[in-house]
């Protein structure tokens, strides 16, 4: 397994960060584009399976290169949990490959942090019964009831490429080639969704009664021209 804390070699940490803090930076530090992977097609690595319950029954596996997600009572789900690993406080973004095998709600919910906001957020697809489509929370409101809601139709056994970038003032993510939230949050309040969702902070994935396979996860830095 690599080391975390060396991965973004141009990368200067200047705070800790945490999603539950108040405290923000004291400078920005503008950095070359960097890539890491965050799972390499033999094992769970810096991720761990979230305990969303009392059952203490393995619903996460690595099998064939992927990331196995079996279906929830109600969730499943993994978070980074490395001491090496320090979330981003720059821009970044975040792309993983994911396909719906069996459920009918939410394949992906992926938790990030929002490093403006000293806050985390969630990007929900395929929620509310399979389709609702958004970040939770905005304005306290979840995905269900806030401005970034869309509903689209996922299909069982395709990929998708799920991608969530977040840049100063914006949360921006795409389904495939389709934008599907573009949401400016400078005079926004970004939070997470009360509940065992917040187990996935500050990078987490979760799914809802369905199984689900990722093939891919991939963090890298957004390259900003200054």
């Amino acid at each position: 397994m690599f080391k975390m804390k060396h991965a973004f070699t141009a990368i200067a940490i200047l705070y800790s960060f945490s999603c539950s803090s108040n405290k923000g930076p004291d400078k920005k530090i503008s950095t070359a584009q960097s890539v890491i992977e965050l799972f390499d097609g033999k094992s769970l690595g810096i991720w761990e399976e979230i305990q969303f319950g009392e059952e203490n029954d393995t619903k996460v596996r690595v099998e064939n290169g992927k990331i196995i997600f079996d279906r929830g009572d109600p969730l499943a789900g993994i978070v980074i949990n490395d001491p090496g690993f320090e979330p981003p406080d720059d821009e970044y973004e975040i792309i993983l490959k994911a396909r719906k095998v069996d459920g009918r709600d939410f394949f992906c919910a992926l938790t990030f942090p929002v490093p403006e906001k000293n806050s985390c957020c969630t990007f929900v697809a395929g929620g509310w019964g399979g389709q609702v489509t958004g970040l939770s929370n905005i304005d306290y409101l979840d995905a269900n009831r806030n401005t970034t809601r869309s509903t689209l139709n996922y299909d069982h056994d395709r990929w998708y490429i799920i991608r969530v970038e977040v840049t100063y003032g914006r949360i921006r993510c795409w389904i495939d080639n389709r934008l599907v939230t573009n949401c400016l949050i400078a005079d926004k309040h970004i939070s997470m969704r009360s509940g065992p969702i917040e187990k996935c902070q500050p990078f987490g994935i979760a799914s809802y009664e369905t199984k689900v396979e990722f093939e891919s996860i991939v963090l890298r830095k957004v390259l900003t021209n200054n």
